[in-house]
């Protein structure tokens, strides 16, 4: 009964609900965005962030290094050429000044006027009860269901049988204030799965939470609940999105903040603990801690009982996804040290995987270089250095094995 209430009040929540129309360039962008990632994911991140500057557009004349990148359309070059024209010259009056800016072309402009505003710089509101009250709450609810009827609904394996209903239900609610207070809770359910009863009788088998706060002091950023860590290039941790090669050559260097956070429906690559980065003068210090527990497959030996695969997936449908949900525990921990000069930085980044049970996979060659044992220890050191338009960047990481990676790149 409980199933029908549900269902019927998630229908007419959707009838009723306002829509917006999504403007032609940010479809646009999300098409190219589709079409570059690396593989598929859940992470709606960019979404979430190209909707909120439609709502709230970014003031260039205030607009930080961290702000700019964020945008995932300008280069180093182009933003290190916009802070040294504002240096010069002082607030920009027009968004179409920004043409007069090295490296700004009219095509580029154009894929940035919907995000983007020009106004006077005013101080950023760093009054408790300004944050709390003053921001916008978003609530989104997404039910989806396939016509067809999938196989673990009417299998004859009761091990293989989905205990769940059809619908894939999604939730999340945020609240945002500019971009110096966000927090907001996030729940799904995976078609096939239960809800409220069984191992998910607290409703969504899936719930995230996150806080996450700008500017406070020497305190640039204060994460708690879930969120996700980007170092360097990607060697030794990257958890936001992730471009391929493409004609866009923004798209050859990852670029993102330290600490960002995590409000999406994938189920494994994000961290929950918490973080901090503190800023002084030219030097930035991000420090994390991480608790998790992971779905896997567990299996035992005469040598004990170990891991050989971790489940990514997220799905728990069937009494044999149910028995590996959440038997994993990972403790993490990582800093990363940055160093910034006016034409680039240097920064050494370090992590600590420890785990409740070893991982062993089997003895196969796509798995030579992979995680092994219960402990796992990377250290690397980025790069990225500008001169006239040529911009270096790279990464050095290796393990506690010695096992060496090199990434560099140039543009």
């Amino acid at each position: 009964m409980l199933q029908i209430v549900l269902t019927v009040f998630l229908l007419l929540f959707c009838f009723y609900a306002s829509t917006q129309e999504i403007p032609v360039q940010l479809q646009r962008q999300l098409e190219q965005i589709a079409d570059a990632t690396e593989e598929e994911t859940e992470d709606d991140s960019y979404w979430q962030q190209l909707e909120h500057r439609l709502r709230s557009p970014l003031n260039i004349n205030e607009a930080n290094q961290e702000e700019l990148k964020e945008l995932n359309v300008l280069s180093e070059w182009q933003i290190q050429n916009l802070l040294k024209y504002r240096q010069l010259l002082g607030d920009l009056v027009s968004v179409y000044e920004l043409q007069a800016v090295p490296g700004w072309d009219t095509r580029l402009l154009r894929r940035l006027l919907p995000f983007i505003t020009v106004s006077k710089a005013i101080p950023s509101g760093n009054h408790l009860l300004q944050r709390l009250s003053g921001g916008s709450h978003t609530i989104l609810l997404r039910v989806s269901q396939l016509l067809e009827s999938q196989r673990g609904f009417r299998g004859v394996n009761e091990e293989r049988k989905y205990g769940g209903t059809r619908q894939r239900i999604f939730m999340r609610y945020r609240y945002m204030y500019k971009s110096l207070l966000q927090y907001g809770w996030s729940g799904d359910k995976d078609a096939g799965e239960r809800f409220f009863r069984g191992a998910q009788r607290y409703g969504f088998d899936f719930n995230s939470f996150h806080l996450f706060a700008r500017k406070l002091g020497v305190i640039e950023v204060l994460a708690l609940g879930d969120f996700t860590v980007n170092m360097g290039q990607g060697l030794i941790q990257w958890q936001s999105l992730a471009f391929k090669k493409s004609g866009d050559a923004v798209a050859v260097k990852r670029q993102s903040p330290v600490l960002k956070p995590y409000s999406s429906a994938g189920e494994y690559n994000f961290h929950r603990g918490v973080g901090i980065s503190l800023r002084k003068a030219a030097m930035e210090l991000s420090l994390f801690a991480s608790f998790r527990r992971l779905s896997a497959n567990k299996e035992e030996d005469s040598a004990g009982v170990f891991v050989s695969s971790v489940l990514t997936s997220g799905y728990h449908r069937t009494e044999m996804e149910l028995a590996g949900r959440n038997i994993l525990q990972q403790f993490a921990v990582g800093a990363s040290i940055l160093y910034r000069r006016e034409r680039g930085h240097v920064g050494m980044n370090m992590i600590r995987h420890v785990f409740s049970l070893p991982l062993r996979k089997r003895d196969e060659p796509y798995n030579l270089y992979s995680i092994r044992g219960s402990e796992w220890n990377n250290l690397s050191i980025d790069h990225a250095y500008t001169y006239r338009n040529i911009h270096l960047f790279g990464e050095l990481a290796v393990d506690h094995r010695l096992s060496m990676a090199l990434l560099q790149g140039g543009m």
